[in-house]
């Protein structure tokens, strides 16, 4: 089994002007930016070139997403938190796509992204509670994953991590919220499959980039 890692940086969010803004140590995008809540995209992905090329499937064996902190809050209120959403896919997400499969739920009826080409998920919400007013460590409230990690000839893992920090009152907004940087650790070994599956996988594959290119 071969490990590939990607590294993705923290994220700090605060107030400039009336909205909740971010940045970053790596690159980030904003998706839609508000006095009460603001939600921002960090890109990248794996190369498995070296791989496909040598036509071999690659089959996945684990994924992990590996972090040091749970997000840190200053001056925040009950209620406030924020929503942390990784998706590693075997095909692009369109930019104009984006917010509404963070919305909705990448890789379920009403997105764009077949089940089987969606790798990985996992969705974390943290929310600042009455019973932790004074401590800046923001605990898990909900947490759900799921995936296909259905094997694939595609040429590129694609990884998105979709941040949504969020307010009680946007006349009440937190100083400060950080969201510690991440590292994605996909477990995946290359395989011979015969001639006609890996054929079907590559056009498969294919298929599903023209689609994206198209829309």
């Amino acid at each position: 089994m071969k490990l590939l890692v990607k590294g993705l940086g923290s994220v700090f969010f605060s107030v400039n002007g009336p909205n909740i803004v971010a940045t970053s140590s790596t690159k980030i995008r904003e998706l839609r930016s508000f006095p009460n809540y603001a939600t921002y995209v960090q890109e990248s992905y794996f190369d498995l070139a070296g791989m496909t090329q040598r036509e071999k499937t690659l089959f996945f064996e684990t994924v992990t997403i590996q972090q040091a902190y749970n997000p840190e809050i200053v001056g925040g209120h009950t209620g406030d938190g924020i929503i942390e959403q990784i998706l590693l896919t075997s095909t692009p997400i369109d930019n104009n796509r984006e917010l509404i499969e963070f919305v909705v739920g990448a890789g379920l009826p009403t997105s764009a992204i077949d089940w089987s080409q969606l790798v990985y998920f996992r969705n974390r919400s943290f929310t600042q509670t009455a019973d932790i007013a004074g401590y800046t460590r923001l605990p898990i409230n909900a947490e759900n994953k799921m995936g296909s990690a259905y094997p694939t000839a595609s040429d590129r893992i694609y990884i998105y991590r979709f941040l949504s920090a969020s307010v009680v009152s946007s006349g009440a907004q937190f100083t400060s919220l950080q969201m510690s940087g991440c590292q994605i650790v996909l477990g995946a070994t290359a395989k011979e499959e015969p001639e006609f599956q890996y054929l079907y996988r590559l056009m498969r594959s294919y298929e599903l980039q023209q689609r994206y290119d198209e829309d």
